[in-house]
């Protein structure tokens, strides 16, 4: 974990020396002496093995690494400024303290490991810290933020929302200073990075495995790392910076600001049965259509609520003047649909492009072409501002690649 490494004070050094080109001047920045700036950018630069500065008469220039990883540094600290900003609403004014400044390292690690945990106890196991430690860096942070971080309940106790997004800026810090580290890497050609991918059912037939396939045999050495799970769960990795990009289903109203997303290619659901189904016999996909009274009497399988598919299933009923069925389950594991319509005669909506083995092999089948008014828009979803590594830029072009061969 890069905040049991690296001090965000060091963080701050390094940029202000960047900004002033002079450890001395640096110094007055960030409220310390020179030779304790001079001490840490030279451990900092020590354990990444590499130079950041270069010293001359003018002063102090960045080496390549140097501009390379400042530039992220940058973006880590300013996440710090949004967080102060965000507490600014929710504190009182005149015993606000300077949050991006005055903020530790260890505070933002264990409100982190609190969120995840639920407990003091537990967080102190997650960073090998004594459990009073963990609760004076969190105590220390209360009163930096001026706001309540977690209200009690009995024996257990709940963060408040302020907690929740001030963890989610101090994540977000830490996974530029991940994306500085490996750029540099990059620099040097080394392609050994990390992408971590969110993955939405549709894509996980074959969009984002034939990108993938074909990053790695460009850079075997890349770390790339497939998060599957419910839109929720892999929205919130995305803006905890967990996540590098969220594959699949775009949604029509963004549910949050800070969220980019973009189109990448279209797709239709159709109706997919067992190949020995009942419906299925002499059955012309091509040019049959079920009828309402098929449609009617048929078992289903429903996409989870208020996802795309749903909303397209609802939509599609009503312009057929279907009633909503009473026999469904509800299922969001494309694994367990699967099985669930090779072993009983329901009825499900998915893409095509989902099940193409299964049709291949005559599994599975469709009844009927695609489905009126089930078109969904399919693309990428990422933070705002978010400013890829030359290895996720990579998978990003192969993506794009793709999707205008699906």
């Amino acid at each position: 974990m890069l905040h049991t490494q690296f001090s965000l004070m060091t963080l701050r050094a390094i940029w202000a020396i960047h900004e002033s080109g002079s450890a001395l001047k640096a110094a007055r920045i960030v409220h310390r002496s020179q030779p304790a700036i001079t001490t840490a950018l030279a451990g900092f630069e020590r354990q990444l093995q590499r130079p950041l500065f270069v010293r001359n008469a003018r002063g102090m220039s960045p080496t390549p690494d140097g501009k390379v990883l400042c530039a992220r540094v940058a973006l880590a600290l300013a996440h710090l400024r949004n967080a102060e900003t965000y507490l600014a609403t929710r504190r009182n004014p005149r015993t606000a303290l300077p949050f991006h400044r005055l903020v530790h390292e260890t505070q933002l690690a264990a409100l982190t490991a609190l969120l995840k945990t639920g407990s003091f106890s537990a967080a102190a196991r997650q960073l090998q810290r004594a459990e009073p430690s963990v609760h004076r860096s969190l105590r220390e942070l209360e009163t930096l933020c001026g706001i309540r971080l977690w209200e009690r309940y009995g024996s257990g106790i709940e963060p408040t929302p302020e907690a929740r997004e001030l963890a989610r800026h101090g994540e977000l810090c830490w996974s530029e200073l991940a994306a500085g580290l490996d750029e540099m890497a990059e620099q040097h050609g080394i392609m050994n990075g990390r992408v971590s991918i969110g993955s939405l059912p549709l894509t996980r037939s074959r969009w984002l495995p034939d990108a993938v396939t074909r990053l790695v045999s460009l850079h075997p050495h890349a770390q790339v790392v497939i998060v599957d799970g419910a839109y929720g769960e892999l929205l919130r990795g995305l803006r905890h910076g967990q996540i590098d990009f969220v594959l699949g289903a775009l949604r029509e109203v963004k549910p949050a600001r800070d969220i980019v997303q973009t189109q990448h290619f279209e797709d239709q659901l159709a109706i997919i049965v067992r190949a020995g189904h009942p419906l299925a016999a002499g059955f012309d996909s091509s040019s049959d259509k079920l009828s309402p009274g098929q449609l009617a009497g048929l078992s289903w399988i429903l996409p989870r609520v208020d996802t795309p598919a749903r909303r397209r299933f609802a939509d599609f009923l009503n312009f057929k003047g279907v009633p909503w069925p009473d026999r469904a389950i509800e299922c969001s594991s494309l694994v367990a649909t699967r099985a669930l319509l090779l072993q009983s005669d329901h009825a499900a909506l998915l893409s095509v492009r989902q099940i193409g083995i299964e049709l291949e092999t005559g599994l599975l089948t469709v009844l009927g072409p695609p489905l009126t008014g089930t078109t969904r828009a399919i693309g990428i979803t990422t933070r705002e501002g978010y400013r890829p590594t030359a290895l996720q830029q990579k998978l990003l072009d192969l993506l794009k690649a793709s999707a205008g061969q699906l």
